[in-house]
């Protein structure tokens, strides 16, 4: 068997980094250049995380040449373990390169895990379990109220140990607050199904049943580094079943790359829906006004041009997640004067605003 590991994220994308077997345990050799072992960080963070989740206690320290012969002992790398992963991570670099004019450099690392046996360590650090993903049906029982629920968790200073930080994706909440996506659905599929999960359970990214859930829950999926797009619509004219829109300037610079702000106006577009929701809104109040600011067009403009700067927004249901027929019900929809319509459109946009 090779000494050398091929380590996979949970998603099954390999990693750019150099793994062995060692007789002490693991060793992650160090990172140079702009192509050598470029994913250094991910995989040091992905062993320390499936050695939690194992339960195997391990040790680190520094195997870089200049130290090998100094004994072992005064090579370790002392760190906090009950911190999360990528705090390990910032302090293991500060530690490696303590006394050297290199405050960042990732070098050699031996893992030392005693007790534990080549065949298992191996199975552990490559992420080989028997978990089976679940079906699309069982991921279908997770309800946006687990989801919620699981958001709150995290949010209180919970964790979902068996999970890493996200890397690639965050999911915001409606505050703007960064989660990771699979923690989060992790979380609530526990809550829904009532069994411990994995990783290996179920997969995430675009397209996913877990992306959907979380954003028909009202999580705003965005990528974290560049190079992670969203699908992108053409932005110049939508065909939809309510008919045909063509996007303003401001609103093809929303719509590249954001699915969601696609589908939101193509149902603000549905023919009579604004005036529907305008004839009811003056039969309750007796007058048109802003649902937000308060501001009263009709007072500063007059009756007949003032109305005009009343629009019907989506705020209730989600109409990213509107199937073709869907019937909007009148408390769907709100009526803002053109700055605050505007406004929400942008945090749409931008991913800061999720409840629509």
């Amino acid at each position: 068997m090779s000494d050398q590991l091929i380590l996979l994220t949970d998603d099954g994308a390999q990693l750019n980094a150099n793994v062995e077997m060692h007789e002490r345990g693991l060793v992650l050799h160090s990172r140079s250049g702009t192509v050598r072992n470029r994913d250094y960080r991910a995989a040091l963070e992905m062993l320390l995380s499936r050695l939690d989740h194992a339960q195997i206690a391990y040790r680190i320290y520094l195997d870089s040449k200049p130290v090998q012969g100094i004994d072992i002992t005064q090579r370790e790398l002392f760190f906090d373990r009950m911190s999360p992963v990528a705090a390990r991570f910032n302090e293991l670099v500060r530690a490696m390169n303590k006394g050297s004019s290199s405050r960042g450099a990732w070098r050699r690392l031996l893992i030392e895990t005693p007790g534990t046996g080549a065949a298992r360590l191996r199975e552990v650090a490559e992420g080989k379990s028997n978990i089976v993903r679940l079906s699309a049906r069982e991921l279908r029982k997770v309800k946006s109220s687990n989801i919620h629920k699981a958001v709150q968790k995290l949010l209180d200073g919970g964790d979902a140990p068996n999970f890493a930080p996200s890397r690639e994706y965050d999911a915001l909440t409606d505050t703007g607050i960064p989660l990771a996506p699979k923690k989060v659905f992790g979380l609530a599929l526990e809550d829904a199904l009532g069994i411990e999960v994995h990783p290996g359970h179920f997969s995430a990214g675009w397209g996913k049943i877990c992306f959907e859930l979380l954003e028909e829950a009202g999580l705003w999926i965005v990528p974290k580094k560049e190079g992670i797009a969203r699908p992108k619509p053409d932005p110049k004219i939508i065909e939809t079943e309510l008919g045909v829109f063509v996007p303003t300037e401001e609103e093809r610079s929303w719509i590249e790359g954001n699915p969601k702000i696609v589908s939101h106006l193509k149902r603000e577009r549905a023919p009579g829906l604004a005036k529907e929701k305008r004839a009811a809104f003056m039969a309750e109040h007796k007058r048109l006004f802003c649902e937000d600011c308060k501001f009263d067009p009709i007072e500063k403009y007059g009756p007949e041009a003032g109305s005009a700067c009343i629009e019907v927004h989506h705020h209730r249901t989600h109409v990213a997640k509107m199937q073709p027929g869907h019937e909007t019900s009148m408390e769907d929809l709100k009526c803002l004067c053109a700055n605050c319509h505007r406004v929400l459109h942008r945090k749409l946009a931008l991913g800061l605003a999720v409840s629509l």
